[in-house]
């Protein structure tokens, strides 16, 4: 006999009618909060953008407050938080004096696990000291150090770096698009970047005995799981078990992130949900003994609220990383509401995790790490089960009927049922991953230019490996390690030969691991339109889909990616200006040209005289994707230095020109021979420049180079010149003052409105007549602002010569725009 339901709740109304009692509505406060300070952060770098999330939380305030003093109260919070966000967006970043800045030599410990970089380990040292002869004076503030070489031993956390070297600012390649890397900088407190050489410039030691007693015991094990396992599967171990990620090569953090698996390497969730399944029945079977618990109902809670301090515990071992702190605060929300007995929905607990980290630092909100891993768990959350539902047998029997069916089943039925339910858990596990892979793929997009698609495959596998085998033995073995070491050193080793096979694998399979890198996903409004595809997705894959909802977030997110892509493209090619960008390369010059209709052309490419950091692929190549380009037609090297040439290889590979134009000058030479290489791969063709010089077109804008024979190799590179006479530019290359005056002396100097400083504005490179007979009305000089480029001389004589002065040492990137007539400017490029 089935029951009977129970009533509706009701209540009398006035004149003795019945009333229904709906459920009060939700009050996101967490969700509004955390928008309105994330728009405020976007203010600097997006304000319109910026301005609609801070004014969406606003009207969702007036949706969810109740009554003038809740409202007055919520949008005096919301406003209060969106100021903290724009404050933390728009501080400027930490600078150190000029006296440390001069210093002959600075000390301080290491205060984050050192990273691996192309030529070396790179530090975040605390300063406490600099020295003038030889008095040590306080300091204070955080230097970004680079080391090139291996130091013995390898630096860790906690240990006192001694050093010596001048200091940079801190902001990096200041290109379009580069306010990702200022963010971080800022976040991370780096006043200056310094770097330093070992053995010479740089020393290194340990923490005196009984001085810092937790990181001394994790140093220490580090080391311990490096002797037990050697190589890449050590290294692998002690990123799951510390979060110290020092001893990973870059081979293998590239690996990791190519096959998208790199969030198994930091503390995360997944560590902590581990941690919690051995800690809370621990817990509860401990507590069950004590009778005073038991009788008042409270071993589950009391069970919960303690594996808490154990939680914080390990998450300060690892050093209170980005990642440990999101994990952290959500399974202490967790563990609390089901101690308080109190349901936690899944918005509400990624909105009060993301407010009570933004409120002790609101830069949170910006730290792609952090919106990786929400937007992974709304992937978990919603997608999965979503994708879940249109599984075949994705709803299992109920308990009680698997285990009668296979109870009473033979031998080959159960081992049916069993092959039955391990491929359904594999499928269910494998769509987990790619709900999680598909909802971080377009912030991996937005923030570093390509996410990776084989996650979504390689993620079940590898966290069974590395997460349910290699980190509990790991885990383990910190456990015994102080009274049984010999065992802690066999699990070690069984857990870093598991590790290491897993690298290896990675290793093998990154290659050809496939990657998306759609430009249109790297604009806020593309970002917010595949959020919104994503949302649609998940309505119409539901059980009860909300059709409606579903079409119009669909239309939505659809609108979101074309309309303002096809409106910057429609503008880009109706756009009858040239533009030219002098990119911030360093001491180096790479310039961007775009002509009418939308064709792009690249003149150099940037370098650096040694190391192995590929300017071409890390800066010049995303500033032209955020620039609009998605292809070059023409790529020219004016002359093989380094610091002109060296991006050009991972241009032209990714640009795919259809001409590559060298300098007869230097025909045969060996330098160019990575280039000529990467054009052989994508079709281009190669044009050497002879003496008569070469014209060709840009579009519609005419291009002349020409190179003169001469002793010096600055003087023997190729100058460019795009526009018509009367508006053009004019890239001179490294021409010093014999160069100059050959190509006085043909009687043919091009005028220009805009001159490309020869030479990087050097004072080798100052010629008067020169500088008359081009007539330009703005100078460009690409340099880094040090070693004397640009020189004082230079600047003053071109501004003696009628023309203002613009530098990428100033501005970062420089913009040009030279249109028909003498429409024409000179401003810094918006990053």
């Amino acid at each position: 006999m089935a029951l009977p339901a129970p009533p509706a709740p009701q209540s009398t109304a006035p004149g003795g009618r019945f009333q229904l009692h709906h459920p009060p509505r939700p009050r996101p406060f967490a969700a509004l909060a955390v928008a309105a300070m994330g728009g405020g952060l976007w203010l600097r770098s997006c304000p319109t953008w910026g301005l609609l999330t801070v004014a969406a939380a606003a009207v969702g305030g007036a949706w969810a407050f109740r009554g003038n003093r809740q409202r007055l109260a919520g949008w005096t919070a919301l406003t209060l938080l969106a100021t903290a966000g724009w404050h933390s967006a728009v501080g400027d970043l930490p600078a150190l004096p000029a006296a440390i800045q001069s210093a002959p030599a600075l000390r301080g410990q290491i205060a984050a696990d050192p990273r691996p970089g192309p030529a070396g380990p790179q530090l975040t040292v605390a300063l406490d000291a600099w020295r003038q002869e030889e008095t040590w004076h306080p300091a204070a503030g955080r230097v970004r150090l680079g080391v090139r070489g291996t130091p013995e031993p390898p630096p860790a956390r906690g240990d006192m770096a001694v050093f010596r070297g001048p200091l940079y600012p801190p902001q990096g390649f200041r290109n379009p698009g580069s306010g990702g890397y200022a963010a971080y900088l800022r976040r991370e407190e780096i006043g200056a970047r310094a770097s330093a050489r070992w053995p010479g410039e740089v020393l290194f030691a340990a923490p005196a005995p009984g001085e810092m007693p937790a990181l001394t015991w994790r140093n220490r094990t580090a080391d311990a799981i490096a002797k037990a396992a050697p190589g890449a599967g050590g290294a692998v171990l002690r990123a799951l078990a510390l979060g110290d990620r020092s001893g990973l090569s870059p081979a293998t953090v590239e690996a990791f992130r190519r096959t998208g698996t790199s969030h198994v390497l930091a503390i995360s969730g997944l560590h902590l949900g581990i941690l919690s399944l051995l800690l809370v029945p621990a817990l509860r079977r401990l507590l069950g003994h004590v009778p005073g618990l038991a009788l008042r109902g409270a071993v589950v809670p009391t069970a919960h609220l303690l594996a808490v301090p154990p939680l914080v515990g390990y998450a300060a071992l690892s050093g209170f990383q980005t990642s440990t702190l999101r994990a952290l605060a959500m399974a202490a929300l967790l563990l609390a509401g089901t101690a308080l007995s109190r349901p936690v929905s899944h918005a509400g607990l990624l909105a009060g995790t993301a407010l009570l980290l933004a409120l002790g630092q609101p830069l949170v909100l910006a730290d792609p790490g952090f919106q990786l891993s929400l937007a992974a768990l709304a992937g978990l959350f919603w997608l999965a089960p979503a994708l879940l539902e249109r599984l075949p047998g994705g709803h299992p029997d109920p308990l009680g009927e698997r285990v009668r069916q296979v109870s009473t089943a033979s031998l080959g039925g159960r081992l049916r049922t069993a092959a039955r339910g391990a491929a359904r858990g594999l499928a269910r596990w494998t769509l987990y991953s790619a709900a999680a892979a598909a909802a971080t793929t377009p912030l991996a997009v937005y923030h570093f230019g390509a996410g990776s698609l084989a996650g979504a495959l390689l993620s079940p596998a590898v966290i069974a490996v590395l997460g349910f085998v290699c980190l509990p033995l790991a885990l383990a073995g910190l456990v015994l390690c102080p009274l049984l070491p010999g065992v802690a050193s066999g699990l070690w080793g069984i857990g870093g030969a598991g590790a290491g096979a897993v690298s290896k694998i990675l290793e093998q399979v990154a290659p050809v691991a496939p990657v998306v890198g759609w430009q249109r996903l790297r604009t806020p409004e593309g970002l917010l339109g595949a959020a919104a595809l994503l949302a649609a997705a998940t309505l119409a894959l539901q059980a009860r889909p909300r059709g409606r909802h579903a079409v119009g977030l669909a239309l939505l997110g659809t609108a979101l990616l074309v309309v303002p892509a096809a409106a910057r493209h429609w503008i880009a090619h109706r756009d009858p200006a040239l533009h030219l960008w002098a990119l911030d390369v360093g001491q180096g010059q790479s310039v961007a040209l775009r002509a009418p209709g939308g064709h792009w052309a690249l003149v150099d490419g940037g370098g650096f005289p040694s190391g192995s950091f590929d300017v071409g692929a890390r800066v010049v190549v995303p500033a032209l994707e955020h620039l609009g380009a998605t292809g070059l037609e023409l790529v020219v090297s004016t002359h093989p230095h380094p610091d002109h040439l060296g991006g050009l290889t991972a241009a032209v590979r990714w640009g795919r020109p259809r001409e590559v134009w060298l300098p007869g000058s230097f025909a045969e030479d060996p330098r160019y021979q990575a280039l000529l290489d990467a054009a052989r791969e994508v079709g281009s063709r190669v044009v050497w420049v002879g003496l008569d010089g070469h014209t060709d077109s840009l579009g519609p804008t005419p291009l002349w180079a020409r190179w003169f024979p001469a002793a010096g190799e600055n003087d023997r590179s190729m100058i460019l010149r795009a526009g018509p006479p009367e508006c053009a530019v004019l890239i001179a290359a490294d021409l010093e003052v014999d160069g100059q005056r050959r190509l006085l002396a043909t009687g043919d100097a091009p005028r220009c409105s805009v001159l490309v400083a020869p030479h990087h504005g050097a004072v080798s490179s100052l010629f008067p007549p020169f500088l008359s007979a081009v007539s330009p009305a703005a100078v460009v000089i690409s340099a880094a602002g040090k070693r004397g480029l640009p020189a004082a001389q230079f600047v003053a004589a071109a501004r003696g010569a009628g023309a203002t002065v613009h530098g990428t040492y100033q501005w970062g990137c420089v913009h040009a725009r030279l249109g028909p007539g003498d429409q024409w400017f000179v401003e810094p490029a918006p990053r």
